[in-house]
């Protein structure tokens, strides 16, 4: 599945973060400080355990070891967490325990609220747009 020509800046975090988040587990790295690391680019490396939480919680939700696409090719996991995060699909959260749900239900907003926040303060300014910089770099 290819990208949109344009993901906002919130989007590019989540899918900048998915993406280092399945490099690291895949390579069996530290995920933190993978994640730490590439988020701090961006100026939004105290996103780094709340993204950890949120994609331990995804695959769980998912039921199967998140998949990452690549370049602008964005996977179905990947179109699934966002949606899942923005709230526009329910049928898996139905078909989970009600705990799992709520879990991820709070992890999705942190780390939107947290999202929003590393914007406020200049987060993200250096993500180029509109073109999806969604590739991470070396972890």
């Amino acid at each position: 599945m290819t990208a949109p020509s344009s993901f906002s800046i919130k989007q590019q975090i989540l899918m900048i973060g998915a993406r280092q988040w399945h490099r690291a587990r895949h390579l069996r790295l530290p995920v933190q400080p993978c994640l730490h690391r590439q988020l701090a680019r961006f100026g939004c490396e105290q996103l780094a355990p709340a993204c950890d939480s949120l994609m331990r919680l995804s695959e769980l939700l998912l039921g199967h070891p998140f998949r990452s696409g690549e370049g602008i090719i964005l996977s179905e996991d990947e179109w699934r967490l966002l949606d899942l995060v923005e709230g526009r699909e329910h049928a898996l959260v139905h078909e989970c325990s009600a705990a799992l749900a709520r879990a991820f239900g709070h992890a999705a907003r942190s780390f939107t609220i947290m999202v929003d926040m590393a914007i406020d303060a200049g987060a993200g300014r250096n993500i180029a747009s509109p073109a999806p910089s969604i590739s991470p770099a070396n972890a």
